[in-house]
């Protein structure tokens, strides 16, 4: 709710174990309404005066509800007893955009840290193709764009490339390299010192500064 009054249009669900805690996260967005039939009315967000209600005074109006169904909905896939039961929980209405984590997945397998594993790799593929089968929209965060290959060809079009705290460690890991470089490159001769012109003079005859 304090994501949606910020003014997110998206919001995305992590550690989602079965079909009920899918069924919670679309409900925690959508309004609790029976102006819409469905998913789109059966959820539990009111009215506050946040900044998802415009100017404040469109608060409760269809236009309220409108704006609440077409904040996109997104899940992790990232537990086993979500990878387990993938067919049902991606069956749930309301839900978006679905997102494999490979870091919590290869912990909750007994494999932490170790993505490149074959049971991580056909967990992660399993997820994408059962979300474009289910109409969805896989989601996959990457370092690098280099690495889309392999997701472009199964069909992924929405990517996240890179994130706050890893394009600052590569800038500080490439900047810091060039100036550890410098710091221990043996000191060159003294640079010649940039020959000094006499100030110019004003029609008094006096020299002129900067600001004359």
């Amino acid at each position: 709710m304090r994501a949606i009054g910020s003014g997110f249009q998206s919001v995305l669900f992590a550690d989602i174990r079965t079909v009920e805690d899918a069924k919670a996260a679309v409900d925690a967005v959508r309004a609790e309404t029976t102006m819409v039939k469905g998913v789109r009315g059966r959820g539990r967000l009111g009215v506050g005066m946040r900044r998802d209600v415009g100017t404040v005074r469109t608060g409760g109006t269809p236009a309220y509800v409108d704006a609440l169904n077409e904040v996109v909905i997104a899940i992790m896939v990232e537990k086993k007893s979500c990878v387990d039961d993938l067919d049902a929980i991606l069956s749930v209405p309301g839900i978006d955009m679905v997102q494999f984590g490979a870091s919590d997945f290869s912990m909750s397998i007994g494999k932490t840290g170790q993505y490149g594993h074959p049971d991580v790799l056909a967990a992660e593929t399993r997820t994408i193709q059962m979300a474009l089968k289910k109409g969805l929209h896989p989601r996959v965060e990457l370092r690098d764009p280099a690495q889309a290959g392999r997701y472009l060809e199964m069909g992924v079009k929405h990517f996240c490339i890179g994130w706050d705290v890893r394009i600052l460690a590569d800038w500080w890991d490439t900047q810091g390299a060039v100036m550890r470089k410098m710091l221990r490159a043996k000191p060159g001769k003294a640079a010649a010192k940039p020959e000094v012109k006499a100030p110019a003079k004003g029609a008094n005859g006096k020299a002129r500064d900067n600001y004359a």
